[in-house]
């Protein structure tokens, strides 16, 4: 898999005070000053944001946050708080939102393409945030084997260890002879074993069963559980192209989801969205950005454009 092509990088250097005053003084009097503050924000990494927050509120002794969020509305006040929220408080709210609403496709975006750190600093976001636990939320969002898999994925056990023997074995094991998905196999190998290592799994029950393991998910299960383990299976095969899919269903639709554009868009941009731009026009033959720019406006697309690169 190709290196990670992020479309922001950390801003170097950065000039705190530079910048902190020029925020201060773009909601200084009767009007806004939207296209400074967009530069500023949207030109550094989330932590360097943070450094900014930090500088503000000990110079003015005012949250940034709140006082951007004074100024601005909409979708475009949205994207600009989400940019500002430490990141993993951010997904730990769209997380939230995502088992509030039982969306089992964001529960795998966030909880399946993160490393173990990750998933800890988020389960402790989230019961700091919610007063309640992580596992809480998802046993009451997920059912059957989907919540079996998510409540071993949030204890952040997921090994590095990669093996093409092993691979074949668990394929193997999963496969159960062709009598039905080994269930136990299955849950475990989704939840613990690296994701280079499920990659080499899949490419061996397929020799095995001559067909993927995502289409005999699609024959075994039905309903939601059918969904969701079709999307862990879809992210862990190629998470760019899972990606890709994602932004295309955003937009695709009569009306765009602003708030899973803007998840993915902001919760990427740092990583490897370069690549999932890729992989939006190997699939539609189409830009990613002039699908964004032509279903958004304003101040609001001016954010994503920027940060698409």
């Amino acid at each position: 898999m190709a290196h990670n092509q992020p479309t922001l990088k950390a801003k170097e250097p950065l000039d705190v005070v530079g910048d902190v005053e020029s925020l201060k003084a773009a909601m200084k009097g009767v009007g806004t000053d939207e296209d400074s503050i967009i530069t500023i924000l949207t030109t550094c990494s989330n932590y360097q944001r943070q450094l900014l927050g930090q500088h503000y509120h000990s110079k003015y002794k005012k949250d940034l946050i709140s006082d951007l969020k004074k100024e601005l509305s909409g979708y475009f006040e949205d994207i600009i708080v989400a940019l500002m929220t430490p990141r993993v408080d951010y997904l730990a709210e769209e997380l939230h939102h995502a088992c509030k609403s039982k969306n089992g496709r964001v529960i795998v975006e966030i909880l399946c393409t993160s490393e173990n750190f990750f998933v800890r600093s988020l389960e402790q976001s989230y019961e700091r945030l919610f007063d309640a636990s992580l596992e809480e939320s998802l046993t009451e969002a997920t059912s059957g084997i989907f919540q079996q898999v998510m409540l071993k994925v949030v204890e952040a056990k997921r090994s590095t260890f990669f093996s093409e023997v092993f691979g074949r074995r668990i394929a193997c094991e999963i496969y159960n002879e062709g009598n039905g998905l080994d269930e136990t196999e299955l849950v475990k190998a989704m939840s613990t074993y690296s994701y280079e290592q499920l990659r080499s799994v899949f490419v061996a029950y397929y020799e095995l069963a001559d067909r993927t393991l995502g289409e005999t998910i699609d024959c075994e299960y039905s309903g939601s559980t059918r969904t969701n383990m079709r999307a862990l299976f879809d992210c862990v095969e190629n998470r760019r192209v899972f990606f890709a899919e994602s932004f295309h269903a955003a937009l695709a639709d009569a009306g765009t989801n602003d708030k899973d554009l803007i998840r993915l868009v902001v919760s990427r941009c740092e990583i490897d969205l370069g690549n999932i731009k890729t992989e939006y026009h190997n699939l539609y033959n189409k830009h990613l950005e002039e699908d964004v720019k032509a279903d958004t406006s304003g101040d609001y697309k001016k954010v994503l454009v920027s940060l698409l690169g």
